[in-house]
């Protein structure tokens, strides 16, 4: 079972590089969410496109259809859910059972586990931890743990405290230094 680490959901900043434990670069994830048709496209790092996921339906409950060497194998959509989230993914029969709370996931494929995703802090920040049962399924299951990071909740991060002086704000390629007024005497 290979572990691999990407970054947490930070595509304003441009593309994900998928890396192993070694801290070697094996994976390429590049794209954008938002409107229909937008697509996250997963390359090896020798260029070669495996896996897309492409975001088919807007609103409450979003659609994202899988895309394995340019066939498509499946489909996901967003649940409703209160603590726990049980989502199915079409055509691959996989369940992903997960917490919104620990913002950990298990994808099964009957009772076989196929991946197990956490949140963790590496030298890099914070990431997340692919653990993946089978090499040829680790495509699929980094798309899938990109739309799971992208539905994540922004209140379940960990929040640092703001300086007293002031606070960096980064917009996109432009970044902001904002100083608070004190009163005058």
């Amino acid at each position: 079972m290979r572990k691999l680490y990407f970054s947490r959901n930070n595509f304003a900043k441009g593309a994900r590089v998928v890396r192993d434990e070694h801290n070697q670069s094996h994976y390429l994830l590049v794209g954008r969410w938002g409107r229909r048709q937008d697509a996250l496209s997963l390359y090896a790092i020798r260029g070669e496109l495996l896996a897309e996921i492409r975001q088919s339906t807007l609103g409450l409950l979003p659609k994202f259809d899988l895309y394995y060497n340019r066939q498509n194998v499946g489909s996901i959509s967003k649940t409703l859910g209160f603590w726990h989230e049980m989502i199915y993914v079409r055509k691959l029969r996989w369940i992903i059972m997960g917490s919104l709370n620990s913002e950990s996931y298990r994808i099964y494929h009957g009772t076989e586990l196929v991946m197990t995703m956490r949140p963790v802090v590496t030298t890099n920040g914070e990431a997340f931890e692919l653990a993946i049962t089978d090499e040829s399924t680790e495509p699929l299951c980094i798309c899938i743990a990109a739309v799971l990071d992208h539905w994540q909740k922004p209140t379940n991060r960990v929040r640092t405290p703001l300086p007293k002086e002031g606070f960096s704000v980064n917009f996109g390629e432009s970044s902001y230094t904002l100083h608070h007024k004190l009163p005058q005497n």
